[in-house]
């Protein structure tokens, strides 16, 4: 960008040239370009046979025509550029010491720039965002799971920049730090596959905080759990000078690797480099992971804070209504009866606040869901009503969470050992998967009513014919159950791309390419029973050279439910009917018994009855997530 040739300074002067031949003899002589800080400043990740490649992907970010895999090359370059005199730079471009400050900071603590001969430029813009950001502390916010963004299915982490004069109440004032795809597209298939492929640019953009409570908390319900982290005033200046240097480059933004929590992770081990995040992961970066990581390190997180969405704040007021209050709530929502009426008026002033301040979240949660820039539609009524009821405020400690902290879950990887029997021999199975959550784990951490399996590659190996099969790869696998709310229908989803052992007929477990995509309605009695019912209506199509055709395509229709006896075991009951009219015609029943016992978070027991049509196999299987 600067310089063709690393030796080569910019300035005529020949005193600073010798300066700079100095600069760059002693850097190579105590290999600066080794150490673990330059690498994390460029991004450098090691390959083979010794050689490294900067996960940045905009040429802007290098000095040097070989930077992207030359740590040595971009350094000497790097100190040639900052020789540069004034009157030579472009129009409209920063100096490179206010391009790169990081990497100026940093070698000028190893090289001990002598000011008399390099002369250190002022960076107005640089020191303008500096003062304005003003950081005392940074914060680690992860929003939890929402199933109906495919880039926010695994939830998101950003970083809060917390400012000296923005504490206590005016936290939402304080501007955050985000890493994110640039999407091209609306279409959730192809989203998908570019975001797996890395055909996205992925940038950091700083924005005020509470844009993103108001896109996350309001407009999509989501909770959000803020970990409030320890680092020194200097190591906070500088993580700030590397996002700047960030902010004119991009990445190839990969789903499962390079992502929002992965980069976040980078700014953090900038700050302070003992901190060896990333090293953990190999195949998957995933969010509520990388909390957990952040979390295990000695005194990095000094508080956590639970900031519910708007819905959660309404739910937690409904918790703490009776039945007929709920039902009074529910008539003022539907318009049958009015803040006038004796049904309202003649409750206590407590009841009346209560239900008010209910109605006031559910009118603020749904102007949110209209998705406009107009302010929250409350009628002047309502306000008026409210402000006549004089209540002292209680004070309690007590919040009920409608989501859990996302380092409480199990580890996202699964492996699984199971011993079990169908109609015709035992066997054994041995499974692994790299994401995510399903049902019947322990769902502390986790969205309670909703799974997310991927990539889970199960094998099993026939005692009696001696031979290993591939009993299912389930290779994306989303349930969303949604429980019944009679102010917020929303149906119940789920979908699945599979590859599945032919279990209705006797084929020598042949295998089957299935998809299928449902609606459905569950219900649960109250916020936290332990009763879940369900029933789904699905469209099924599958396709295998054992079927007459080759596929078949129809439907089922199940029911079922999940109970938890306590923490530790859950069971879950279900039945179906399928009916395939095109291509192979067939009509079977299949049902299905499981049962769970926790041990731990990570550790779990099952015990299983399938029965598809007149084919039954019972299994035992122990499971650890990693």
């Amino acid at each position: 960008m600067f310089a063709l040739l690393p030796e080569v300074a910019f300035s005529k002067d020949t005193a600073n040239n010798d300066y700079l031949a100095e600069l760059q003899q002693h850097a190579r002589k105590i290999k600066l370009s080794e150490q673990r800080v330059w690498h994390l400043l460029l991004k450098y990740n090691p390959r083979f046979f010794g050689a490294v490649v900067s996960e940045a992907d905009g040429m802007d970010f290098f000095n040097a025509p070989d930077g992207k895999t030359n740590p040595e090359s971009e350094l000497s370059a790097t100190l040639a550029s900052f020789f540069l005199p004034s009157d030579q730079l472009k129009k409209n471009k920063e100096h490179p010491q206010c391009n790169f400050p990081a990497r100026f900071k940093w070698l000028d603590q190893q090289l001990k720039f002598d000011t008399n001969r390099l002369r250190i430029q002022v960076c107005d813009r640089l020191d303008r965002w500096v003062n304005e950001l003003d950081p005392v502390g940074v914060t680690l916010v992860f929003a939890t799971y929402y199933l109906n963004n495919p880039a926010s299915m695994f939830g998101h982490t950003l970083v809060r920049i917390d400012s000296r004069d923005r504490g206590g109440e005016r936290k939402l004032t304080n501007y955050g730090a985000n890493y994110a795809a640039i999407p091209d597209t609306d279409n959730p298939f192809l989203y998908a596959w570019r975001g797996l492929t890395g055909a996205f640019e992925g940038r950091f953009a700083i924005f005020p905080y509470y844009t993103k409570v108001q896109e996350y908390n309001n407009l999509e319900s989501r909770d959000l759990w803020e970990y409030e982290l320890n680092f020194t005033e200097d190591q906070l200046n500088t993580m700030l000078l590397h996002l700047w240097e960030l902010g004119d480059t991009y990445f190839d933004y990969y789903y499962f690797q390079e992502n929002c929590s992965y980069h976040v992770l980078s700014l953090f081990e900038i700050a302070k480099p003992e901190l060896r995040l990333k090293d953990r992961f190999f195949f998957s970066v995933i969010p509520a992971d990388t909390v957990k990581i952040v979390m295990e390190q000695d005194n990095l997180v000094r508080n956590v804070v639970y900031r519910p969405s708007i819905l959660s704040q309404m739910n937690q007021k409904r918790h703490a209504m009776t039945n007929v209050q709920e039902q009074i709530l529910q008539r003022i929502v539907k318009a049958e009866i009015s803040l006038e009426s004796d049904e309202f008026t003649r409750l206590s002033t407590q009841s009346q606040v209560l239900l008010l301040d209910t109605y006031m979240d559910y009118l603020q949660h749904q102007s949110m869901q209209q998705k406009n820039n107009h302010e929250v539609k409350i009628p002047h009524s309502v306000l008026l009503t409210r402000s006549r009821l004089q209540v002292a405020e209680e004070k309690t400690n007590a919040v009920t969470h409608f989501s859990s902290p996302p380092d409480h879950g199990h580890g996202a990887d699964r492996l699984r050992i199971g011993m079990g029997h169908n109609d015709q021999e035992p066997f054994m199975e041995f499974a692994y998967r790299p994401a995510y959550h399903d049902l019947m784990a322990r769902d502390e951490g986790y969205d309670k009513d909703s799974e997310i399996i991927f990539m889970d590659f199960k094998l099993r190996y026939f005692l009696e014919s001696r031979r290993v099969r591939l009993d299912q790869a389930r290779l994306l696998s989303i349930t969303a159950l949604n429980p019944y709310d009679s102010l917020f229908f929303k149906p119940a989803w789920r979908m699945d791309l599979n590859i599945d052992t032919l279990r209705d007929r006797n084929c020598n477990y042949c295998n089957v390419i299935k998809g299928s995509y449902g609606r459905g309605i569950s219900y649960r009695p109250a916020f936290f029973s332990p009763l879940l019912l369900f029933t789904f209506l699905d469209l099924r199509t599958e396709f295998s050279d054992h079927l007459e055709r080759d596929y078949r395509i129809g439907g089922d229709v199940e029911m079922g439910t999940y109970y938890d006896f306590n923490n530790h075991l859950r069971i879950k009951l279900s039945g179906s009917y399928q009916a395939f009219i095109l291509g192979e015609h067939k009509r079977f029943f299949t049902s299905h018994v499981v049962t769970r016992y926790a041990f731990s978070q990570n550790l779990d027991i099952r015990l299983e009855f399938n029965r598809y049509d007149h084919n039954n196999e019972g299994i035992f299987a122990v499971n650890y997530y990693f």
